[in-house]
């Protein structure tokens, strides 16, 4: 993984904000340095003007050793799609979304663009658009949006093909979830590593005739009930995990370091050790948190607020410790907006590095196999398609970017 210095991430940032953000780090560099004189008559050209200008306004601060407090965005390519090929295991489409690296920034949406465009020839009248819509809402089982971007000829066929081709695994995991919809139930329910517990009503729209003035009117409503067939498991549950990673990002980017050094010496035998919340919610809380590591192999940083000299024997300790190993050697705050991530400029590569230990952290868990266990109430074990994906995760240049 490249990494940046704190001046070099703003430059980046700013680069983005103009319109670059699709680029390589390299490219975004070298078109601040053709650029650094003449940045604010730029402005009008700018993608983000607003960003653009804080971002310049910063670089100019940091010049004159006045902080800013700007922190520099940086989002994660295709979230949607990049999670489905990390939980299935498809190379495929993990290089489509940066999740190992090509050599190259690709942009999933444009790749698929083309390749689609290699088929029907330059003249067709599609857009990347068009093709970024119908990819980011067919992985989640819409059947209406790629319809309204493609009709219902030639052109859809070749864009269920060409999804099938370069998002092998996405594709089949859509169709799982369209094919484990239970059409009894009231509720979808499970509960992610971290103990947050996902509720989702099963809602049905349901027609009813009044009549005003003599006249009939239909009027809808929304219900809670069962229905036959549902296509919004794959999005809830994708998001569901998105969700995690931003609750994550945040444990362990902005982590409690006088409370993690106390755990550092129970660990090692060393310091006097303190009980951080009641014992009985120490204790039930290990055991929860604990409890779901060992169903999913993913371990939530939440189990740190609970550690301690009582609780550290119902734990591994050599899992807490590479827990805490992998923790940024300083903390520091992060903003999210689902999957775009914003901290201080000197802070970028280990806000990226935390990121890509999520994606490896997922990649390498049961956490498929739970979900879809938990949906449908048995057992579902999941084989992903390759098992080696996860060890490329790691050093991913553009998995955020």
């Amino acid at each position: 993984m490249q990494l940046f210095s704190g001046l070099e991430a703003l430059k980046i940032d700013i680069a983005s904000s103009y319109g670059l953000d699709k680029e390589t780090w390299q490219t975004r560099l070298d078109w601040f340095a053709a650029n650094e004189n003449n940045l604010m008559g730029m402005m009008a050209s700018a993608e983000e003007p607003t960003l653009y200008f804080a971002g310049v306004n910063a670089y100019q601060d940091t010049l004159k050793g006045i902080p800013s407090g700007y922190p520099v965005s940086l989002d994660a390519c295709a979230s949607g799609l990049s999670l489905m090929a990390i939980l299935t295991g498809d190379r495929k489409a993990a290089a489509l979304c940066n999740v190992v690296d090509t050599g190259a920034r690709v942009d999933a949406y444009t790749a698929i663009y083309d390749a689609m465009l290699a088929k029907v020839g330059e003249t067709s009248k599609i857009s990347r658009d068009m093709v970024k819509k119908a990819v980011m809402t067919s992985a989640f089982g819409s059947k209406i949006e790629p319809m309204k971007a493609f009709g219902k000829g030639k052109l859809l066929d070749i864009f269920y093909e060409t999804m099938q081709e370069m998002a092998p695994g996405p594709w089949e995991l859509m169709q799982v979830f369209l094919d484990i919809w239970d059409p009894t139930v009231l509720e979808h329910n499970w509960v992610m590593p971290d103990n947050f517990h996902v509720k989702i009503k099963v809602e049905s729209t349901q027609k009813e005739t009044v009549h005003f003035l003599n006249e009939p009117f239909d009027v809808f409503r929304t219900v809670n009930a069962p229905v036959e067939k549902g296509r919004s498991l794959s999005a809830n549950a994708i998001h569901s995990t998105d969700g995690l990673i931003v609750r994550e990002m945040t444990r362990r980017c902005n982590y409690d370091a006088d409370w993690v050094n106390l755990l550092k010496d129970m660990l090692n035998n060393e310091g006097d050790h303190y009980i951080k919340k009641g014992k009985m919610e120490a204790i039930r809380m290990t055991g929860i948190l604990w409890k779901h590591y060992e169903e999913t192999r993913y371990l939530s940083a939440r189990i740190l607020n609970y550690l301690d000299s009582d609780t550290i024997g119902m734990v591994n300790s050599l899992v807490i410790e590479r827990l805490i190993g992998s923790l940024p050697a300083k903390p520091f705050q992060i903003m999210t907006i689902h999957d775009n991530f914003r901290c201080l400029s000197n802070y970028a590569n280990d806000m990226r590095m935390q990121y890509n230990r999520q994606l490896w952290e997922i990649g390498r868990s049961n956490l498929l196999s739970s979900l879809l266990s938990q949906i449908t109430g048995r057992h579902i074990p999941v084989t992903k398609l390759d098992p080696t994906l996860v060890n490329d995760i790691l050093q991913a240049d553009y998995a955020l970017s």
